[in-house]
């Protein structure tokens, strides 16, 4: 006869059922899986039979007296190794958004905020009614509102830790590969009369290169040596057909400095890729976005207030900048919503008004940082 699901259970000596229990918590302490219910569960279901109590008590004995020599043997990490967990202090700004001094490694659906995130009215001083560029000179009036309802989504995920040979260079502390998509988009909500059309989105996928930089001697950090630096390349585009089909591609180094606690600055000059004449929808970008921009962060400590300021300019005798603030207020208990206040003056507000100068003010809610 076939034995019983039971019976062979009961075959099993104690030390190898206990065994198998916690090799599989192991396993899945991998998917998430870690809870009291499922231990509790796995030792009624070992010694299900009257008969089988004292082995039952002794499954459950032996489950707590591991998960207390786990708990024990684990060190609770320090802000030294994830500044993310300590609870007296937040961590810095580029730590919190970098990961800099994490060892822990994430999985791909674990997506992390990348650039802003927001949703703002947004009322411009100077509407661009008719698109145009070099390559495409006869653009259309749009007849466009001063109003728009506008919004990002970014975000980005990490593909790879610890960079074989990249880890090992000098000066290197954590090394990281993140994957990064920033989608910006203008809905003329406002402008019924038109059927309140989407006026623009700009699509920008994204791969980093991000580095953690330290001292070689571990003594303290020189001023001039960045606490990060990025190695990038973006591809930015607005997905529409000609006229107004806008797009460039770009290889970019960034540099951050922090400041203090609540202070950091970074500096990100950009090479575009040369596209040929025939296939280039805005042949003289450059001219008016520039080569680079220059980022400044401030927060007030456990983050109730911080602002973003960017800035860039092509550096010609013409002298075309741009000039972006972003404020944020956290007036609720939730960390991650947030009041939005939005200042931007000068040329590339989105990527088909690149040629075009205007002042745009918005007021709305973001989340994250």
């Amino acid at each position: 006869s076939f034995f019983t699901l039971e019976q062979t259970m009961s075959r099993i000596p104690l030390w190898v059922c206990v065994f198998l229990f916690i090799f599989s918590t192991i396993a899945h302490a991998q998917s998430g899986v870690t809870d009291v219910e499922a231990a509790v569960a796995y030792c009624k279901t070992a010694f299900s039979e009257s008969t089988q109590a004292d082995e039952r008590l002794s499954c459950f004995d032996r489950i707590q007296l591991t998960a207390d020599a786990g708990q024990a043997e684990t060190p609770k990490k320090t802000d030294s190794e994830d500044c993310k967990n300590a609870s007296d202090k937040p961590c810095r700004y580029l730590d919190r958004k970098w990961r800099l001094s994490s060892s822990e490694s994430k999985d791909l659906t674990d997506l992390e905020t990348h650039g802003l995130n927001y949703l703002v009215v947004t009322k411009t001083s100077n509407p661009n009614h008719i698109a145009s560029s070099p390559r495409h000179l006869d653009g259309v009036d749009r007849n466009l509102d001063n109003q728009d309802l506008k919004f990002q989504v970014s975000f980005k995920t990490e593909l790879m830790r610890s960079i074989p040979f990249v880890r090992d260079l000098p000066y290197v502390d954590t090394s990281r590969i993140w994957a990064a998509y920033t989608q910006q988009s203008y809905w003329q909500v406002f402008d019924g009369k038109n059927s309140r059309p989407m006026r623009e989105h700009n699509f920008s996928p994204e791969i980093i290169l991000s580095l953690g930089l330290k001292s070689p001697s571990g003594g303290e950090r020189q001023a001039w040596l960045p606490r990060m630096a990025n190695l990038g390349f973006i591809h930015e585009s607005n997905g529409r057909s000609m006229p107004i089909s806008r797009s460039w591609n770009r290889f970019y180094i960034e540099s951050a400095w922090e400041i203090n606690d609540n202070l950091s600055v970074s500096f990100r000059p950009w090479w575009r890729v040369n596209e040929s004449g025939r296939n280039d929808d805005n042949p003289d970008i450059d001219k008016f976005i520039g080569y680079g921009d220059m980022k400044l962060h401030w927060d007030q400590l456990f983050k109730n207030v911080s602002a973003n300021l960017l800035f860039r300019n092509n550096f010609r005798s013409d002298n075309k900048a741009y000039t972006k603030l972003d404020l944020q207020y956290q007036p609720f208990d939730r960390d991650n919503i947030k009041l939005h206040l939005m200042l931007s003056d000068g040329y590339g507000e989105s990527l088909i008004d690149y040629n075009h100068a205007q002042t745009v003010f918005g007021f709305g809610v973001s989340i994250g940082e």
